[in-house]
C-alpha cells in the first residue's frame, strides 16, 4: 500500500543542531554577549527570526534585523560540511520512493539551505513538493506550509506528518493529519503530555513498520 508523507526537516531528517546552535552563539557574543545562555539553550527548530528575537530579548529586537543576517552568512558557509543526514533516513527515503510513496517536506529552514543539503544528499528525486519558511514573498508557519502542500496534491490530506517538536505536532492536528515524533530530534525536552501522538519513533527507519 502506497502512502503520503510530509516531513519536518532540521531535527527530523537531518541533524543539523550543532552547526545552528555554534551560529547561534557565535554571532550572540557579537551581538548581545549578555544573552549567551539564551543562545547555549534556546529551541532549534523554529523559523530563524523567532529564535534569533528570543534570543535577543525586547530590548535589543532593533538588533535584530543585522543579527539574522550575520547568522545567514555564518551558518550558509558551513552547511554542508557540519549537516548530516540521521541514521537509516537515506535508506529509508530510497525505499519508500521505489514503493511509490509520496513524500514532501514542510521546513522552517529557509530554501537556500534547504535545496543546498537535498541536492549534496542526492534526495532531489524523492520528494515532490518541498515547502519552506520563505519559500513565498511572506514568510509562513508550519501549518501554512501544509495547506500549500495538500492544495497542490490532495493525496496528501491523509499524508503521515513526521516531526520533533510541539510546532509540529500543532500543525499536523490543525490539518487532521496523523502526527509521528522523532523521539531523536530536538523537541525531547518539551512538554509532550497533552499532545496528540499517532506513533513515536527512535529511529527514522521505524517508520517502515507503521
Amino acid at each position: 500500500m502506497t502512502r503520503s508523507w510530509i516531513f519536518d526537516f532540521d531535527g527530523t531528517l537531518i541533524n543539523s543542531e550543532a552547526l545552528i546552535r555554534k551560529t547561534f552563539i557565535k554571532i550572540t557574543k557579537k551581538f548581545a554577549p549578555h544573552r549567551l545562555d539564551f543562545a547555549r539553550n534556546v529551541l532549534i527548530g523554529p523559523p530563524l527570526k523567532e529564535t534569533s528575537a528570543q534570543i535577543l530579548g525586547s530590548e535589543q529586537v532593533n538588533l535584530l534585523d543585522n543579527f539574522v543576517n550575520n547568522f545567514i552568512g555564518s551558518h550558509d558557509q558551513e552547511i554542508l560540511i557540519h549537516t548530516q543526514a540521521y541514521e537509516n533516513t537515506n535508506k529509508t527515503l530510497n525505499n519508500f520512493f521505489q514503493m511509490g510513496h509520496k513524500m514532501a517536506i514542510a521546513t522552517n529552514k529557509r530554501k537556500m539551505p534547504t535545496l543546498k543539503i537535498i541536492n549534496h544528499l542526492g534526495w532531489e528525486k524523492f520528494f515532490l513538493i518541498i515547502e519552506c519558511s520563505d519559500s513565498e514573498i511572506k514568510i509562513r508557519d508550519k501549518s501554512k506550509m501544509i495547506q500549500s502542500i495538500i492544495n497542490k496534491d490532495n493525496d496528501f490530506k491523509k499524508a503521515f506528518f513526521v516531526g520533533d517538536t510541539l510546532g509540529d505536532a500543532s500543525a499536523s492536528s490543525y490539518h487532521n493529519l496523523k502526527f509521528i515524533k522523532a523521539k531523536y530530534g530536538y523537541g525531547e525536552k518539551q512538554d509532550w503530555e497533552s499532545v496528540d501522538i499517532f506513533q513515536i519513533i527512535e529511529n527514522f527507519k521505524d517508520l517502515a513498520e507503521i
